[in-house]
């Protein structure tokens, strides 16, 4: 009888990437914000929200709460945001 043992670990993985190009100023600009739904979210997206108002000329800034804080947003909602936003912010609570 032969005994065989395998070891399950691996070496570091790398993956390559660049960063996303740079948008244009804020000023003039629509900002989404997605509140992820956890306690205290709304605090966070809501003081982000307000300090970016008092430091730029925005057009509008649409708020959009998850369902749920362990799903992501579904297509239909992110096309929807990202043809009315410039920028999306994703805000974490806890």
């Amino acid at each position: 009888m032969s005994l065989y043992v395998y070891n399950p670990t691996s070496g570091p993985s790398r993956k390559e990437f660049r960063m996303a190009a740079r948008n244009k100023p804020l000023n003039g600009s629509t900002i989404g914000l997605i509140d992820n739904g956890k306690m205290n979210s709304d605090t966070i997206i809501n003081t982000i929200a307000n300090r970016l108002s008092q430091k730029y000329q925005l057009v509008d800034i649409i708020i959009h709460k998850k369902a749920s804080f362990s799903h992501g947003i579904n297509e239909h909602e992110a096309v929807l945001l990202a043809n009315k936003c410039d920028f999306i912010i994703s805000g974490v609570g806890d």
